[in-house]
């Protein structure tokens, strides 16, 4: 072979390897494109309000934002300060720009409320009046997408809607409604508290309604946002004198029931009202509305948002029972792998207390405690798991040692 024969092959192969590389560079800046939420800048772990002097408004009470899954539309509510009308807002991703927000032109004409997108964007779940002069109580509706454009509204049926006030609703990704009443103090003198509730879709129906028994309380539940996936929830409640009204988490364990709703991280909360929230579809922004309430009613009313790191934290979801076991027998039991879990993180850090007890040891990879107990007594383990922004969730089981 000549050199120049060699030459040609050279040129070949190295224009072949610069192809490559173009094309995983391309890939890769296609792979770490932002999502463009209305042209902000991604907030950190402490929540900022969003899109100020556009969506969020000085002296205007906004409330209640909403994204499709694509991040292409969003729509959010905007409240009257005289008689409390409401009124939705929207605005459209064209051509990598954002349209200015303005009256969602098919409830123009309309007193609605808190819009929420189906997880498949091709529904809006809100609420509306019940009457021309009744802007407290109101009905849950629904208004499809037909085509590229959005259709005509209605109004959802009972049992979903009732004589009492539905404050507001959403939905996951089989169609099941989650939404706050107060339906249970009908016939019941001074009494106005709103509970969770759900109602499952079956045959484009929705014939039952249940109460979310985990989350009854003696103050209000509502502001109810749920995961397209059902395994975590989101509502506010009344939390006390001090901190009024807060944000309130719940996840779903192994036998598919809520766990004790927490307090979402204090780095959220505040001391004003957070309510009305929203999570992004790829779990990395939670948005909600702050009011600042005063002697003479809301002063303000803006939409928050802020990154999720202090909002997901491991769970308790497939834990073990209190176990007993017998002196001086040596015993191993296997830990669920899944124990704990994290809505935003695979890899957790597993550990216990197994210092204080000197016949315990606990294998981290292989997820077993063993030993051989030499006294009798009952003995509280604490299982700990954190995730990589240092959460840490606790979990206590009683071993007790036996005869």
């Amino acid at each position: 072979m000549s050199i120049k024969e060699d030459t040609d092959i050279l040129k070949q192969i190295t224009n072949i390897i610069h192809s490559l590389i173009l094309v995983l560079l391309l890939i890769g800046c296609k792979s770490t494109e932002s999502t463009d939420y209305f042209g902000q800048t991604y907030p950190d772990s402490i929540p900022v309000v969003f899109a100020p002097g556009t969506i969020s408004v000085k002296g205007r009470l906004e409330h209640g934002i909403s994204f499709t899954p694509d991040t292409r539309e969003l729509a959010f509510g905007i409240l009257n300060k005289d008689d409390f009308s409401g009124k939705i807002f929207y605005s459209k991703e064209m051509n990598k720009k954002w349209t200015e927000p303005v009256a969602f032109e098919p409830l123009k004409s309309t007193c609605a409320y808190l819009p929420y997108f189906s997880p498949n964007g091709k529904s809006l779940i809100f609420t509306q009046s019940k009457g021309a002069n009744d802007n407290v109580n109101t009905d849950i509706w629904l208004i499809e997408k037909v085509g590229d454009e959005w259709g005509t509204p209605k109004m959802i049926e009972a049992p979903v809607n009732s004589t009492s006030r539905e404050a507001n609703a959403c939905m996951t990704s089989d169609g099941t409604i989650y939404f706050s009443s107060n339906r249970n103090c009908a016939g019941k003198e001074n009494c106005h508290t709103a509970d969770l509730f759900y109602s499952k879709l079956r045959d484009n129906d929705y014939p039952q309604v249940d109460i979310i028994p985990e989350f009854v309380s003696s103050n209000d539940e509502e502001s109810v946002f749920i995961s397209p996936k059902e395994d975590y929830i989101i509502f506010c409640r009344y939390t006390d004198d001090e901190n009024g009204v807060d944000l309130y988490i719940s996840y779903r364990d192994s036998n598919n029931r809520w766990v004790e709703p927490q307090r979402i991280d204090s780095t959220i909360n505040s001391k004003d009202w957070d309510r009305r929230p929203f999570v992004s579809a790829d779990n990395k922004f939670l948005f909600f509305t702050r009011l600042q309430i005063g002697e003479n009613g809301i002063n303000e009313s803006d939409i928050y948002w802020v990154n999720t790191s202090k909002l997901f934290k491991p769970f308790v979801y497939n834990a073990l029972s209190d176990t007993t076991i017998r002196i001086r027998q040596r015993f191993e039991i296997s830990v669920p792998k899944d124990y704990f879990k994290d809505i935003d993180h695979d890899q957790l850090t597993y550990c216990i207390n197994q210092n204080q007890f000197h016949w315990l040891y606990f294998d981290r990879e292989q997820m077993k405690l063993s030993g051989l107990p030499t006294i009798e007594g009952n003995f509280e383990l604490t299982f700990s798991a954190s995730d990589q922004y240092s959460n840490k969730t606790d979990h206590k089981l009683i071993i007790t040692v036996k005869k």
